[in-house]
């Protein structure tokens, strides 16, 4: 009989003990029982960890450099051809209903020429979380009733109030796809540069100009007219923002137009105040390509309309959140629709995420219409 098996049997003595000697002795064999089987643990731990360990090979992968490469790496292509309703998935191409046909395996040229993308940055502004739900509850600080003040003994205490308001968003999904012919499965550079140039962008755009509605159109935001010119009204946002909320301004986020108003502004001598075009200021220094404004670094982007701007403590005051696991979705399929009949893949990109603006009073919304350096 082993240790569990006499342990098991110190238990059924105890339910069966007729008196109080019986009990007290079925008892004490079964604490002593229990102490063997601990120690006995004990030992195999210590005999375990005493053991060489197994040498292990690690296969090295070689880690894709892009969300393109990586989506090519995971699907499985030729499944894909082979079998009808077929899904290959990676971790977004361009949009409508047109079918984009590629050339055939022979291929002259390996470079695609694409359309010029816009520069995307104002996510990156912002912080990231993640959440597993599918909203999000957060709450936002209202102004301070009351304030402390010096007290005279025995006189009644001024009291504060902090206030917050709940705010509940659900996650939003912003989705795409596209058609192309299943000669695309054969060529897997095409495929990895067709998703990252033209995929996965068309896809970061619309989440930046989302990113940017949601934010102007949320309430609570400072808003600052336009007044004599458009750099004091930029800095009298800065002002603002932490005049509210105790939070310094990060960045600004500008229209070409509105920026070229800026960036080309003169002074008294026909000088550029950003620095002409081959070298800084009266010739010193050397040229910065878009200098950040007041100092800030500065999004020259057309996801806001000329006229206005957007001033803000992006990192602290607001977060880009994002359902946790899943992330920008690439996924390719050749049963949707007629495409196993037509030789066609469909490929869908698609993100679920969420804009939390914890601090409104951080922002502010800048007219700049009319602006004149």
């Amino acid at each position: 009989m082993n240790l569990k098996e006499m342990l098991e049997a110190a238990k059924s003595r105890i339910a069966q003990a007729d008196s109080v000697e019986e009990l007290k002795a079925a008892q004490e064999e079964y604490n002593k029982i229990s102490e063997q089987i601990k120690l006995a643990e004990q030992k195999g731990a210590i005999l375990d960890g005493l053991k060489p360990a197994k040498e292990t090979q690690v296969e090295k992968k070689e880690t894709p450099a892009s969300l393109g490469a990586f989506a090519v790496k995971e699907l499985d292509t030729r499944s894909l051809k082979s079998a009808r309703g077929a899904v290959g998935t990676g971790f977004g191409f361009k949009a409508n209903t047109d079918l984009h046909t590629t050339p055939t395996i022979n291929v002259t040229d390996t470079k695609v020429v694409d359309v010029q993308p816009r520069p995307l940055y104002v996510r990156d502004l912002f912080g990231s979380e993640a959440i597993s739900g599918n909203s999000l509850t957060y709450f936002v600080l209202q102004p301070t009733e009351g304030k402390p003040a010096k007290t005279a003994e025995g006189a009644k205490k001024p009291q504060i109030h902090v206030g917050y308001d709940s705010k509940t968003v659900a996650l939003e999904k912003i989705a795409s796809f596209f058609k192309e012919s299943d000669e695309l499965l054969e060529d897997a550079a095409f495929m990895e540069s067709a998703i990252n140039n033209r995929g996965i962008y068309e896809h970061n755009l619309a989440v930046e100009n989302e990113l940017v509605s949601t934010l102007l159109g949320t309430s609570g935001i400072q808003t600052v007219a336009f007044k004599d010119n458009a750099q004091d009204t930029l800095y009298t946002a800065m002002t603002n923002i932490q005049t509210a909320t105790g939070y310094t301004a990060d960045a600004i986020v500008i229209n070409p137009a509105d920026y070229q108003t800026l960036r080309l502004a003169k002074d008294a001598n026909g000088q550029y105040m950003g620095g002409g075009f081959f070298y800084g200021e009266y010739g010193n220094g050397s040229l910065v390509q878009q200098p950040g404004i007041w100092g800030l670094p500065t999004v020259v982007t057309t996801a806001v309309e000329k006229g206005t701007a957007i001033v803000g403590a992006f990192k602290i005051a607001g977060s880009v959140v994002t359902k946790a696991g899943s992330g920008l979705r690439v996924e390719v399929s050749n049963a949707n629709e007629d495409d196993f009949i037509t030789n066609r893949v469909t490929v869908r990109v698609e993100e679920r995420l969420l804009l939390a603006t914890r601090v409104p009073a951080a922002f502010a919304k800048v007219t700049l219409a009319g602006a004149a350096a």
